[in-house]
């Protein structure tokens, strides 16, 4: 006697029905795979082309002595670990990866803040919001090569706006300052041009998600005695913590690899001392031929990236769970 549902009643007990052996069970798997691979097959071919093929030859390029002609014949000397070993004892580079970390976590802060002040500016439903959301999305069109080239004139030491603007403030010490002359200032001004390209994007990210949270819920914190710092700390943000989270890592990643700005804005400090990891990268390999060690110092930059990015999300999904 069957019960219907895969079972058979023998003499009054129920005998279930034997288990599909590992191959059955594969196969079954492999038919409900086929279709979502085949689908998915076109847009992974592209993904390894352009990502894991590059990434790949990358990380072997670090563990091998590569000049300009083994990069074309595809040869190269394996030398293990020694391109690390430069990159962490070479001063110079040590630096740039210090310069890194310290000038990519500062430019994330000041995204983040400006972000977060222009957001609930543009949140406030005043008068010509939409002529306001238009202009803050104009630095962020602006090519980054194109707006280096642009604030480097600005902070330029005799015809520069922001000198005249401090002189006339009565900051008088500014006239004629040289701002890429010195590493500190060069940073300063590598910071503003950095921090004004990127903060429209987590403006107006933030922007969207101000715009989702129910006005009900603030409306009872009010009622409830809380005021605007407090609705802000105990309503606003844990609800944007999600998209706070993502934001966060995007602009560690953009702001640590940053390259245009450094590039064009620290040429004239002294000794190369303001260098970022990617821009002392891009001058071992291209500049020096250097292809081994460039590779090293990208390598470590991605993985630094990794680290923070996989730390980062765990953090924030234990304290969604809680």
């Amino acid at each position: 006697m069957s019960t219907g549902t895969g079972e058979a009643v023998v003499a009054g007990r129920v005998a279930r029905a034997p288990r599909p052996s590992a191959a059955e069970r594969l196969q079954r798997a492999t038919a409900k795979l086929t279709l979502p691979v085949l689908l998915l097959l076109p847009a992974l071919t592209i993904i390894v082309g352009l990502i894991g093929y590059p990434l790949v030859k990358t990380i072997w390029l670090s563990f091998t002595d590569t000049r300009l002609g083994d990069l074309i014949n595809g040869t190269g000397t394996w030398v293990g670990l020694e391109n690390y070993k430069e990159v962490f004892t070479d001063e110079q580079l040590r630096a740039s990866l210090v310069n890194t970390v310290v000038f990519g976590t500062a430019c994330v802060i000041g995204t983040m803040a400006l972000g977060m002040a222009v957001a609930l500016l543009l949140n406030q439903r005043l008068r010509f919001n939409w002529f306001f959301s238009l202009a803050v999305l104009l630095p962020w069109a602006v090519p980054a090569l194109a707006a280096s080239s642009i604030f480097k004139w600005l902070f330029d030491d005799r015809y520069g706006f922001v000198n005249w603007a401090l002189v006339g403030l009565g900051f008088h010490h500014f006239r004629d300052f040289a701002w890429f002359a010195d590493r500190n200032s060069a940073y300063v001004a590598m910071f503003v041009v950095v921090v004004w390209q990127s903060f429209p994007f987590i403006a107006l990210s933030l922007l969207a998600g101000l715009q989702t949270i129910p006005k009900d819920t603030l409306d009872a914190a009010s009622v409830d005695g809380a005021n605007a710092m407090q609705r802000f700390r105990l309503v606003t943000l844990p609800l944007l913590r999600p998209i706070l989270a993502v934001l966060v890592v995007f602009s560690t990643i953009w702001d640590f690899k940053i390259f245009d700005q450094v590039y064009v804005l620290a040429q004239g400090v002294p000794g190369r001392t303001a260098d970022t990891a990617a821009v002392t990268g891009y001058r071992e390999a291209f500049a020096l031929g250097h292809f081994g060690v460039g590779a090293a110092i990208a390598t470590v930059l991605f993985l630094v990236l990794l680290a923070f990015s996989i730390a980062y999300v765990k953090l924030i999904g234990k304290e969604a769970r809680a």
